[in-house]
């Protein structure tokens, strides 16, 4: 059909076709069918429909419109078993759980394998497949594969978790054998325990998801480096980090060139610093013992001045201690790698002999990558928010790229702003 005549067909139309296409489909079907010298025929066009989606039901298909009788004694029919056989039964939450899925044919004809059924996924990411399946909400499609007679066929999933408790995994294999006949094989499910592990000496992040790979949080007295583009799940990652501080009497510092974290500072004034590098930082905040207003981030010794007389002045009650700094990205911009890494090294060993744990914020996008490599070489640790393109829609992930001398999970995670806001 010609691009034209495409374009001029009303939906109407275009339905009316398929709707015609299908039916010699199905005609076609029913002389193969009717003809033993067809078996072979028969048997790759079932197939080839049930992977495509052409049968609302694989297992329901019928064969030469008939009730399909059992096997008589000697026919040659396909008989699938399956066992399940999880690597770990117990994890901790954010790792990977590797099911293996062992398909025998004790059978005398070859089976087809259509689908994985049940698999976990409410509470569950589905991660990795076989590379000739694809995921379909909670079923794995394995697009008719074939196991001959006194054959085997290993198929591996891997699912992952952030939530903690006790699940039962009791996946289901839908298949045809080469009649027709369909197929339901039930293997013996099994339980998987997801654990949250806290070790002692971990920080907070205030972000749950982002605390289980971190195994409890930063470790304490580290100076970890986020790197993000500007997006909202990076602001959230801030905010929950600044704010889970503030409700656990953490004497928190934050140095920034934004107005977020007014309210904040209002309302915690005895464990909440705030150094806003703004020129309106006069009209953005009122007069406040907590507030250090700075003119920007063009003179870098008032910014460190005010910071001292801080840190000089701190009670030594208030333990743990966190800092944020958010304008690592204004400086390098304005004063380049040199004078930045020098000023940099100098408050990260600053607020490090005064018992504070670093969180710094850098915009990878800004910089060249020689740029952004001489600021990661800084910091104890690196957490990385970054983009990827995955069918066709660009997608947000969060991941512990470095914590040196620590223990930590190394998965990436799906991150949104729901989940990020979750607690």
């Amino acid at each position: 059909m010609s691009r034209q005549g495409l374009k001029a067909s009303s939906p109407e139309e275009l339905s009316r076709k398929l709707d015609l296409i299908m039916k010699r489909l199905d005609v076609l079907e029913a002389i193969v069918l009717e003809n033993p010298e067809y078996s072979d025929l028969a048997d790759a066009l079932r197939v080839t429909k049930a992977s495509l989606g052409l049968y609302a039901d694989p297992l329901k298909m019928i064969v030469n419109a008939k009730t399909v009788e059992p096997p008589t004694e000697g026919e040659s029919f396909a008989r699938i078993q399956v066992t399940l056989i999880p690597k770990a039964q117990k994890v901790n939450v954010g790792e990977d759980i590797d099911l293996r899925l062992s398909v025998v044919n004790d059978g005398k004809a070859p089976a087809y394998l259509m689908k994985v059924e049940n698999l976990p996924s409410k509470r569950f990411d589905l991660v990795t497949k076989p590379s000739y399946s694809e995921f379909e909400g909670t079923s794995l499609n394995l697009k008719g594969k074939r196991i001959d007679p006194s054959s085997s066929e290993e198929v591996t999933l891997t699912i992952r978790s952030f939530d903690q408790g006790t699940f039962t995994i009791e996946p289901k294999i839908m298949y045809l054998d080469a009649s027709g006949r369909q197929g339901l094989c039930r293997p013996e499910p099994v339980t998987v325990d997801i654990c949250e592990t806290i070790l002692p000496g971990r920080i907070s992040t205030g972000t749950k998801d982002l605390d289980n790979l971190l195994l409890g949080g930063i470790p304490e007295g580290y100076a970890v480096i986020l790197t993000s583009p500007s997006c909202d799940e990076k602001d959230l990652v801030i905010d929950r980090f600044l704010r889970v501080g503030t409700i656990q009497k953490e004497l928190t510092i934050h140095i920034t060139i934004e107005d977020g974290v007014r309210r904040l500072a209002e309302q915690n004034q005895s464990t909440f610093y705030l150094f806003l590098c703004n020129p309106q930082a006069d009209r953005i905040i009122k007069d406040q013992p907590n507030v250090f207003k700075l003119k920007g981030v063009e003179n870098l010794t008032s910014i460190s001045i005010a910071l001292s007389r801080v840190l000089r002045d701190l009670e030594p009650e208030y333990f743990p201690r966190k800092a944020c700094i958010k304008i690592i990205s204004d400086v390098l911009l304005q004063h380049g790698t040199v004078q930045t890494r020098r000023w940099l090294t100098d408050m990260i060993a600053d607020l490090k002999a005064h018992g504070f744990t670093v969180l710094g914020v850098v915009n990878p996008q800004m910089h060249s990558q020689r740029e952004v490599h001489a600021i990661l070489g800084l910091f104890d640790g690196e957490i990385a928010i970054y983009e990827k393109g995955l069918n066709g829609e660009v997608e947000r992930f969060l991941k512990v790229r470095k914590m040196y001398g620590q223990e930590y999970i190394e998965n990436e995670l799906p991150v949104n702003k729901r989940r990020l806001q979750m607690k």
